[in-house]
């Protein structure tokens, strides 16, 4: 009798905890990248998922809402991060283009796009310090902690979710300032020798100065880049905790 409460107890959990996990590791970057196998990903959510089970208290309520919770937590929770990505990923693609290297592209399996060299550096760069920073282990335990709760504010949820999404071009604009910057003053350095020296091909001299002078200062803005992602990476596990409150 016992056995058999302990299975139905873990049967009623099973659907929302599932259902969390795998929207979580579908949305969230680099777990839930195209590179990933789907069958590598359904795994990897039923494995979370049957850990999970001995520390989630059972649902309250009806099964199909309970379910419903669980998908909007999940989408909240990864879609989070993504914005986050996507400020990294829109801050260099700027780079690229101020630099020169938007001309070169290469084949990005985060996306499934194809991107600039410096795009995929920035992109494989924040996948560094998401699993340095073990956010990934974070978020197991964020779906966990997210059962214990009585309620759900969905209004403080979306709006908390909708805020962040705010900051994705003021963060953009924060990582790609310095390099943008430097670029700009290249530029207006060239324009006034081509106007002292016409017969000069400025064009010949400018491209190569514009990668060089571009290559050197992303290298030295990289530590100011890890300093703003990894602020952002806390914002993130703070404003995911605030959700669990």
């Amino acid at each position: 009798m016992e056995l058999y409460a302990l299975i139905q107890s873990y049967t009623e959990k099973f659907i929302p905890v599932f259902v969390r996990t795998s929207v979580i590791l579908f949305l969230i970057p680099y777990l839930g990248s195209r590179v990933v196998p789907l069958v590598a990903r359904a795994g990897l959510a039923l494995a979370l998922t049957l850990f999970s089970l001995p520390l989630v208290p059972a649902p309250r309520g009806d099964l199909l809402l309970v379910t419903a919770e669980s998908l909007f937590v999940g989408a909240a929770m990864g879609l989070i991060v993504r914005i986050l990505i996507g400020a990294v990923e829109t801050a260099a693609h700027w780079i690229g283009l101020e630099v020169g290297l938007g001309i070169a592209s290469v084949f990005n399996p985060q996306f499934g796009e194809a991107l600039s060299p410096l795009s995929l550096f920035y992109s494989l760069s924040g996948m560094a310090l998401f699993f340095i920073l073990n956010v990934h282990v974070f978020f197991v335990e964020a779906i966990v902690r997210s059962f214990s709760i009585s309620s759900l504010h969905f209004r403080n949820i979306f709006d908390g979710v909708v805020g962040f999404s705010t900051l994705l071009f003021p963060l953009a604009l924060k990582i790609a300032v310095p390099v943008m910057l430097v670029q700009v003053l290249v530029n207006v350095s060239l324009g006034f020798f081509a106007k002292v020296m016409p017969q000069a091909n400025v064009f010949f001299v400018g491209f190569p100065l514009l990668i060089f002078v571009g290559i050197v200062f992303v290298i030295l803005s990289f530590p100011l880049v890890t300093s703003v992602v990894t602020g952002s990476f806390i914002n993130v596990k703070d404003l995911i905790g605030g959700f669990m409150r």
